[in-house]
């Protein structure tokens, strides 16, 4: 029986050693496991914050790109109406020419041709915005929309300072004067 007690004995013996290393395996795959977690959480801490880094960059490049957008729009803009401002400048001379004929002896057909321009020189005109306006005699002189060529002396009751003729149109495109009206004022 003492065979059969030892026998006992030592698979109690193998049954406990064997759950111990089952213990200290289990014991050593939860520090491994740990130690892995502990790794990937570093590595999702490090990932996540390079992701907020990249979503700033994204949307600071994003912002800079709607900036330029917005830049070059206004550029575009600028450079139209300056193409247009001086275009009409340069056309406006055409119009002076006009009238100027106009004021000449001419015979029927050759007035009536010269009218016929006139009238589409000003449909284009204000096709393109621009704005004819005459001071009126008699009114304050304006600097921001006439340009005074010359002084006279005032008739009696005209005020100095006034509009005493007007000798050529000014023209504005939207509120931009483009051509100053010339007048003349009292002294």
């Amino acid at each position: 029986m003492a065979y059969k007690k030892d026998k006992k004995e030592n698979q109690e013996k193998v049954e406990q050693v064997e759950e111990d290393a089952v213990k200290t395996e289990q014991t050593e795959q939860k520090v491994d496991l740990q130690a892995k977690i502990d790794e990937l959480e570093k590595q999702n801490a490090d990932l996540t914050v390079k992701c907020e880094e990249f979503q700033k960059d994204y949307l600071r490049a994003r912002a800079d790109c709607e900036n330029v957008r917005k830049h070059k729009g206004e550029e575009v803009r600028r450079a139209y109406e300056e193409g247009k401002t001086e275009t009409v400048e340069k056309i406006l001379g055409i119009g002076d020419s006009l009238d100027w004929a106009l004021k000449m002896p001419l015979d029927a057909k050759t007035r009536e041709g010269i009218e016929m321009l006139l009238k589409k020189y000003h449909e284009t005109l204000a096709n393109l915005g621009v704005v004819e306006f005459t001071p009126e005699v008699g009114t304050p002189f304006d600097p921001n929309t006439a340009n005074a060529v010359m002084q006279m002396d005032g008739d009696e009751g005209e005020e100095s300072g006034n509009i005493k003729q007007v000798f050529g149109r000014g023209y504005k495109l939207g509120e931009k004067v483009i051509r100053y009206a010339q007048v003349t004022v009292v002294k």
